[in-house]
């Protein structure tokens, strides 16, 4: 009995070993994605023993549980320990395995140079192998080998992949030759710029895509190498990787701005026969003409027609890059027909990266600011939301004082009023405050309304100190001295608000100075009410009551003088003077030194009689607080963009230099030859003839003939193949056993004797080269036809 439950419980574990090991098989060979999950299971000592098996699909199990394992950013394993144990797999007939092999070395050979040099000549042999892919993961892994003494073997490797027939390996080349561009510098210049002119001179979009990534990194000021490409690649700009995308745009603008001629504007609003035409001005929004039209190159319509398709682009990169092309090369009105003032609004609302919405936003506070007429159809989309970042809203906020009009202005006040009251972000406020005082800016009614409004929101709320601060500087900049009413609605808020911080109670008495000259008959109401509680104030709000109470005096001797011009002001006997006589002495045993030097300053000028002094020191005109910086544009003598105005748009430095105005060149003169003209391509798909072209190709660089110049680019390819219909040759069919055999079975052939009276050089070449051909191509010549057996017994005779 005992045996009988021993057998039934060792068969129980057996069946469980089994269906575990045909799990590990299944999830190896499936590849789902609850793979990693399962990889947590494994002990390290396992995963070894799997990477040091001697059964492929245990060492391609390990390998996937290792990439799982860097994949996922686990760490209950340490895949860099494992660099011995998977180095050695480089080796593997498995072409999965070295991909992964190559993979691993990506992330860990710079840890361990000496380790990783063992696996170098395995490397280079993958560089033979048949799929591209693995040559292409060699020369990443191998480039990504940051030890010094590779560089002459990498270099190496470059000059000979750099004419291989699969495009994913040249792309591989390029980005190599920037890896290694960035190790070395000056000491390969020279040869990585010739390996460099022959990726430009690619006709695969893929590897041009690589090629000009590193072309603008390491070589743009060679410009003149695009001389022969500039009309290609404008065609084929849609075709290319969207991050070289940009790169090419922004390096063709470049171009356009060193090589070709400023396109020609040209008055079409005036009569005939009085037309103007000007170069296009050098500022974005300085073209004189009502209505124009513009002559532009033939090379620089194409550029701009090829970059219109992109505005449909999911690259936000694409996006600002293509509408800093039309903003450098074309005009307001070309700008606006392109449809990137949309694409940049549509891009800002999907994406929700902020860092990309700021950097969009940027670009946009500029055309706003350049021409509003950009972007007045998508004013709503500047709303501020509540879940806006600060920097987001405050770009927005910005971007809505440029848009301000007639038309829009009710439907901004309201947003900006709810969002005022809602927000719990001083600094939102504060913007959403200067916005709205560039609303109140547009007319006398809106001023008024602006006004009253920030003054009833001062009285009922609570607000603190840098809020009410920004609301006295909006007031004080929109003119309080057209709406007394209002500023006498103010005294009473500073006489009722007795918890305002120094700097705003300030702030309202310096604003009663202000308007003394033209109000006089409350401003002394105002200060009688303030002397009382004088010592209780802060120091700035004591120095402006001093400064009140001296600009009140000044107005009054004056007014004096004016209607009593051979009499004597008598400072005594007013009550003006009497209110300035208290302040003053009270000034005079201040603890702030100002406050004491400025009373006596004051004293001695009124005292002594020198009026004219005192009147140009206290009522000289003040200039306005600026409250939103973007209200005013930059002079007319200097070039936009001026440095002051990229300081008060709030760009940062990456947005100022990205848009930085190119100058055009002027000096290009006219040319009899054509310096564009097309130059011929390497065509690398030609080499394909059939299928099996890939096959095709590495068995030639298994020969030593995978070099393949320029000169075989242009002319015709005379070489045989089997698979070319150009021979007039016909492909045998074969049977599933040939198909699946490593050596397909000969047919049977009688035995001739073949007599060659004279055949050519490159004929012999080719019969060499295709020795096991040579019996079957016989064999399908008899059957072709009669004329071609009539000709072979021809021969034989």
């Amino acid at each position: 009995m005992v045996d009988s439950i021993y057998r039934i419980a060792s068969a129980l574990e057996s069946a469980r070993v089994i269906t575990m090991d045909a799990a590990v098989i299944a999830s190896s060979k499936l590849g789902e994605t609850s793979y990693t999950t399962y990889s947590k299971s494994i002990t390290p000592e396992q995963l070894r023993h799997l990477l040091n098996s001697r059964n492929p699909r245990e060492i391609k199990d390990g390998m996937k549980r290792i990439i799982s394992i860097m994949s996922s950013g686990e760490t209950f394993i340490d895949a860099e320990s494992y660099f011995a144990d998977v180095v050695k797999n480089i080796i593997s007939n498995d072409a999965k395995v070295k991909k992964m092999v190559c993979i691993y070395l990506l992330r860990y050979a710079e840890k361990d140079p000496d380790l990783a040099l063992l696996s170098v000549n395995s490397i280079q042999k993958a560089f033979s192998d048949v799929d591209p892919e693995i040559r292409s993961s060699s020369i990443k892994a191998l480039s990504d080998m940051k030890i010094p003494s590779l560089f002459p073997v990498v270099l190496y490797i470059l000059k000979k992949a750099v004419n291989d027939p699969a495009e994913v390996v040249r792309s591989s080349v390029a980005f190599a030759m920037l890896k290694l561009y960035r190790e070395q510098g000056q000491e390969v210049e020279e040869e990585l710029k010739l390996l460099l002119q022959e990726l430009l001179s690619d006709a695969s979009p893929l590897v041009i895509s690589a090629a000009i990534v590193v072309f603008r990194e390491c070589f743009s000021q060679h410009l003149e190498w695009l001389h022969g490409h500039y009309r290609y690649y404008c065609q084929i700009m849609r075709e290319l990787d969207l991050w070289a995308q940009e790169s090419m745009v922004d390096l063709l603008v470049l171009y356009c701005k060193t090589y070709l001629p400023r396109p020609i504007i040209l008055d079409v609003s005036a009569k005939t026969g009085n037309q103007r035409s000007i170069p296009m001005p050098n500022k974005f929004n300085e073209i004189p003409f009502p209505v124009y039209d513009v002559i532009n190159n033939p090379d620089l319509s194409l550029f701009l027609e090829c970059l219109k398709p992109l505005v449909h682009s999911f690259n936000p990169s694409v996006i600002l890059s293509c509408s800093n092309a039309f903003y450098q090369l074309a005009t307001p009105m070309q700008f606006k027909e392109s449809g990137f003032p949309q694409a940049l609004v549509r891009t800002v609302v999907s994406t929700d990266s902020i860092g990309v919405k700021i950097s969009l936003l940027q670009t946009i506070l500029l055309f706003s600011f350049l021409d509003s007429s950009l972007m007045l159809p998508y004013i709503k989309k500047f709303f501020v939301l509540p879940s806006d970042d600060t920097k987001v809203a405050g770009l927005k906020l910005k971007i809505l004082s440029n848009l301000i009009n007639e038309f829009n202005v009710e439907v901004i006040v309201d947003q900006l009023k709810f969002h005022i009251s809602t927000s719990h972000s001083s600094e939102l406020v504060i913007s959403a405050a200067n916005t709205l005082a560039v609303c109140g800016q547009l007319s006398g009614r809106w001023e008024s309304h602006v006004m009253k409004w920030f003054i009833n929101h001062m009285e009922t709320s609570k607000l603190p100190n840098a809020v009410l601060d920004s609301y006295v500087n909006v007031i004080r900049l929109l003119n309080p001295t057209r709406h007394l009413r209002i500023i006498i609605k103010l005294s009473e808020v500073l006489e009722s608000q007795k918890v305002f911080e120094d700097n705003v109670r300030a702030g309202i008495v310096w604003l009663f100075g202000e308007i003394a000259a033209v109000e006089y008959r409350i401003c002394p109401d105002v200060l009688r009410k303030l002397i009382p509680g004088f010592s209780s104030e802060g120091p700035e709000t004591r120095c402006q009551i001093l400064m009140l109470s001296a600009k009140l005096l000044s107005h009054e001797i004056d007014t004096f003088k004016e209607q009593n011009e051979d009499m004597e002001y008598d400072i005594d006997n007013s009550r003006i003077g009497q209110m300035y006589k208290a302040v003053a002495y009270l000034a005079e045993f201040d603890e702030e030194y100002d406050i004491r030097d400025r009373a006596r300053c004051f004293s001695s000028l009124f005292y002594t009689g020198k009026f004219e002094i005192a009147t140009l020191l206290l009522q000289a005109p003040k200039p306005s607080p600026g409250v939103h910086p973007s209200s005013s544009h930059s002079s007319e003598e200097n070039l936009y963009p001026h440095e002051t105005d990229w300081n008060s748009l709030g760009l940062d430095s990456s947005a100022q230099k990205f848009h930085k105005i190119i100058p055009w060149n002027d000096e290009i003169f006219s040319e009899k030859d054509d310096i564009r003209m097309p130059v011929p391509l390497k065509d690398y798909s030609r080499y394909k003839k059939s299928f099996s072209s890939d096959s095709f190709a590495s068995r030639n660089m298994i020969k030593g003939t995978s070099s393949i110049s320029s000169n075989d680019m242009i002319t015709e390819n005379n070489r045989h193949s089997e698979f070319s219909p150009a021979q007039g040759k016909k492909y045998r069919l074969q049977t599933l056993e040939e198909f699946f055999s490593d050596i397909p079975a000969k047919q049977p052939i009688k035995a001739k004797k073949k007599i060659v009276t004279g055949v050519s050089s490159d004929d012999d070449d080719d019969d060499d080269d295709d020795d096991t051909n040579g019996e079957e191509d016989s064999s399908t010549e008899e059957t072709d036809g009669e004329g071609d057996s009539d000709d072979s017994s021809s021969s034989s005779e």
